[in-house]
């Protein structure tokens, strides 16, 4: 309901800290790309985990070859799309960084987030239940936009401040309250309709923006809250390639047991995502923990 916007911004949210964190990034070396292998290691890891979910939970019948080939086409993981968008933005980094570098002023690298936002985000407002109002062509380039913006964040560390912190939070929860109150007013006996759209479009793009202002300096002096945000930052893509997993074995069971209507539902969410969320979290650490054992007894036996 409120939240699902704002849990859908994951992803707005991994492409702009990728924007962020590797906007020095410009050689093209073996160096660079050593670094992508470790996602890779990742995927393969939890899709073999999922087939074999799928297979003796799920019992879903399918040859081996054609596990393999959902491996490939990244479908293995219903989530896994990411690691495919993922791939080819981290090929590109280095190049979209020097094309960045070379825009020479502040105006003109804002006029290039704007055109991003028109190509990306105003067609999932305006095109619509048959309506085509806007050119929605360059739509799926959004990864783009959000990793630019993480990139114009990154150089010129604009920040919000005193009343304009509240006013962020305000129309966060305001964008975030639309979808549950519309439902909860007008829909009855159907599926939940999504005013305010996806993710990357108009309203998820600035929820998005408006988060990681809030978020990226924030200075946490707390040892033991740092240390465990650390740690949650370190194991989330791990957590995200396995929370499918979760997600098909609470929600049946929440749903067949608790269910009405959508409305009613929503409270449930409030078990449900804390539960994905801390059934991922301990696969993710069993899961480094296990090849962290393997690389040690690697080291012993080399030795």
């Amino acid at each position: 309901m409120s939240y699902l916007l704002f849990n859908a911004i994951g992803v707005p949210l991994f492409i702009m800290m990728t924007g962020f964190l590797n906007a020095h990034k410009i050689e093209c070396n073996w160096k660079y790309y050593r670094g992508g292998i470790r996602v890779i290691i990742a995927y393969l890891f939890f899709a073999v985990v999922t087939i074999l979910f799928r297979r003796f939970w799920m019992e879903e019948d399918l040859s081996w070859i054609k596990w393999g080939l959902k491996i490939l086409d990244f479908s293995v993981i219903p989530y896994g799309w990411y690691i495919e968008m993922w791939i080819g933005l981290y090929l590109l980094t280095p190049f979209l960084n020097l094309m960045y570098k070379a825009i020479p002023i502040k105006r003109q690298k804002q006029i290039l987030l704007v055109t991003l936002f028109v190509l990306t985000a105003l067609p999932d407002l305006f095109n619509r239940y048959g309506f085509h109002l806007v050119p929605g062509f360059w739509q799926n380039i959004y990864p783009l936009t959000f990793f630019f913006i993480g990139s114009y964040i990154r150089e010129y560390e604009p920040r919000l401040t005193g009343k304009n912190v509240w006013m962020a939070i305000a129309a966060i929860i305001l964008v975030c309250a639309i979808n549950p109150i519309f439902n909860m007013l007008f829909v009855k006996n159907h599926a939940m309709i999504q005013i305010v759209g996806g993710s990357s479009g108009v309203f998820g793009t600035i929820v998005a923006v408006l988060m990681f202002l809030l978020l990226y300096k924030v200075d946490i002096k707390n040892y033991a809250t740092t240390a465990v945000l650390k740690r949650i930052s370190l194991l989330s893509l791990d957590m995200y390639l396995c929370c499918w997993i979760f997600d098909k074995l609470y929600y049946p069971y929440f749903l067949d047991r608790y269910f009405v209507s959508q409305s009613q539902f929503g409270k449930y969410f409030f078990v449900i995502v804390p539960l994905v969320f801390l059934s991922s979290l301990v696969v993710a650490q069993l899961k480094e923990w296990l090849f962290a054992l393997g690389g040690r007894l690697l080291v012993l036996k080399k030795a």
